[in-house]
């Protein structure tokens, strides 16, 4: 059963904020202490119909003839059910943890008691918990016993619920100090309540976030995390607080380990999901995280949202068969988990798993969901491209662009597109046509100058005259365009072509006596000369070797313009 706690808020309002005098007021014929504190008995969590309501009432039953009743108050059942009825809950089901927190909260409970229980090979097994109301992770494991009958469970359980509400003055006295900023008085009380009672989570839990608060060191935090969980491994801020010194102390593996133990145990919180898939990227081998999250699933069947970070892991450790296996079940129990995420991860993992043709259409099923999104289109194109298919990707990105759909680095993936397919003359014009309508993707910049290094390395090896033109007009073009960082490697680029294109033109005017080739190869040289020491960090020793080669034709030039040019 899943409800909210504005549902039962709203019955609060609706009782004026108090409670409608029950029948369990009169059978008890007496107004409880001030003084004493409201425990709630929530219904078991079980399997077996009626026996969760079966272990509550004797638990409840057993504590209200042995607790003192100027000290602790047992909500009679009457008043438990009035409230659920008045709200249109089930009186019979356990409640979500969440619910339960808010039911306790309209009954002005201190404390609750809550557990499952099932028939075991004694009788039954009951687990149970002290939970306090304020703070429903704020949990103290009370045991788990096989017993006979319910009955005789909930006499085990009151006994252990004494000795375990020894510590809890000691805990408030620290939660008091803490707030206080009296740190070290708030560290002396958590220890006075573990001293109570040696298996308090709750004492140690204090005292954890006053050494948290403190920024004490990662070892010491991770010492009384340990002892947390080792009393109670489902301890929420025992597991947080472990995860966090886990990171802290530079133990990858752990951290993940323990973020998706965390995670079990409140698998819809999105704050931990986040924080478990950012760990498997960033901290440690994700495959460590499998067998947790195997466990969790099983212990948990058929929980969306642990299903879900099981998928993520899957994808993480590349077992691409589980993960596409367990995509399509969460597909199958909710239909809007295929969101784009879903369809982009797919597409990713199908080509990571060297599926292209899976990829693209996986790409074009999200596309026809969720026409006009960016992301998608460029999936598609880009798992176009991985499978050869470039003519395609070329047609699918220029439609997108038509539409003025949003593509991630859209000029970019274009350019690579048209270089794939060997259409090298188009390939400036769009670097050109992309920059001037406002691009100012770093990318295409570099895109200009490799155009330019290309022409020059055609030029060089076909020692023509219009691919040397073509390779200055480049490259003149990508030093205006590059940023500061590559302006040395265009200017030496130019250089050099400036350096083979003079050669060239001195060798055409001596061999037709020509005046004007002799004069555009002393031009040129006066810009390599310029050009070639500026861009002489990118490739000193070939600098200094073009240098050279200038140097030998700058006299050579004036000799021939002396001869031809009268």
């Amino acid at each position: 059963m899943s409800r909210h706690f504005q549902t039962l808020a709203g019955i609060g309002l609706a009782l004026g904020g108090t409670l409608v005098p029950s029948v369990a007021s009169a059978q008890y014929n007496r107004v409880p202490d001030p003084n004493a504190k409201r425990v709630m008995v929530a219904v078991f969590r079980s399997g077996d119909k009626g026996l969760g309501v079966q272990a509550a009432d004797a638990v409840r039953s057993r504590m209200t003839s042995e607790f003192p009743f100027k000290q602790v108050y047992v909500l009679p059942k009457q008043d438990i059910t009035a409230t659920l009825e008045a709200s249109g809950f089930p009186v019979t089901e356990a409640l979500e943890p969440h619910d339960q927190k808010a039911l306790a909260t309209l009954l002005r409970a201190d404390e609750y008691v809550t557990g499952t229980v099932s028939k075991g090979p004694e009788g039954v097994k009951v687990e149970a918990n002290l939970v306090l109301a304020r703070d429903n992770a704020l949990v103290q494991p009370l045991g788990t016993y096989d017993a006979k009958s319910v009955g005789e469970a909930s006499s085990l359980i009151a006994k252990e619920l004494k000795e375990a509400r020894k510590q809890l003055e000691f805990e408030q006295k620290c939660i008091n100090s803490a707030r206080q900023q009296q740190y070290d008085a708030a560290i002396a009380s958590a220890k006075e309540g573990i001293t109570a009672y040696p298996k308090s989570t709750l004492a140690r839990i204090c005292w954890a976030n006053v050494l948290v608060t403190q920024k004490a060191p990662a070892d010491q935090q991770l010492a009384l995390a340990k002892e947390i969980t080792a009393i109670d491994p489902k301890s929420r801020p025992g597991l947080a607080i472990l995860a966090q010194s886990y990171r802290d102390s530079n133990m990858g593996d752990s951290a993940v380990v323990t973020l998706t133990r965390l995670l079990a145990t409140d698998p819809k919180n999105p704050r931990l999901q986040k924080d478990v898939v950012e760990a498997i990227a960033s901290l440690a081998n994700p495959k460590v995280a499998k067998p947790v999250i195997d466990e969790a699933v099983q212990a948990n069947p058929g929980d969306p949202e642990l299903l879900r970070l099981r998928w993520i892991i899957l994808l993480s450790t590349r077992d691409f068969k589980e993960a596409f296996a367990q995509g399509d079940e969460l597909v199958k129990l909710d239909t809007s988990f295929a969101d784009t995420t879903y369809f982009i991860r797919t597409a990713r993992a199908y080509a990571a798993d060297s599926q292209f043709q899976k990829a693209a259409e996986t790409a074009s099923k999200g596309m026809a969901k969720f026409p006009g999104n960016g992301s998608l289109v460029y999936e598609q194109i880009v798992t176009l491209r991985s499978a050869g298919q470039n003519q395609q990707a070329l047609e699918a990105l220029d439609k997108a662009i038509a539409a003025k759909q949003p593509v991630e680095g859209a000029s970019v993936l274009r350019i690579t597109l048209l270089k794939d397919l060997g259409k090298a003359d188009e390939v400036l014009p769009a670097i050109k046509a992309a920059i001037a309508s406002g691009d100012t993707t770093a990318n295409l910049r570099v895109l200009a100058l490799q155009a330019g290094n290309e022409a020059y390395r055609k030029a060089a090896g076909s020692k023509t005259m219009e691919d040397f033109a073509t390779a200055v007009d480049v490259l003149k073009y990508a030093d205006s365009v590059v940023p500061a960082n590559l302006k040395p490697q265009a200017q030496f680029l130019l250089g050099a072509t400036y350096t083979s294109f003079s050669g060239l033109k001195l060798k055409v005017a001596q061999e037709t006596k020509a005046c004007a080739p002799a004069k555009e190869a002393k031009d040129m040289i006066v810009e390599a000369q310029i050009l070639l020491p500026r861009g002489g960090s990118f490739s000193p020793d070939a600098m200094r070797q073009l240098m050279g080669q200038v140097m030998q034709y700058d006299p050579f030039a004036d000799q021939i313009i002396k001869a031809y040019c009268k």
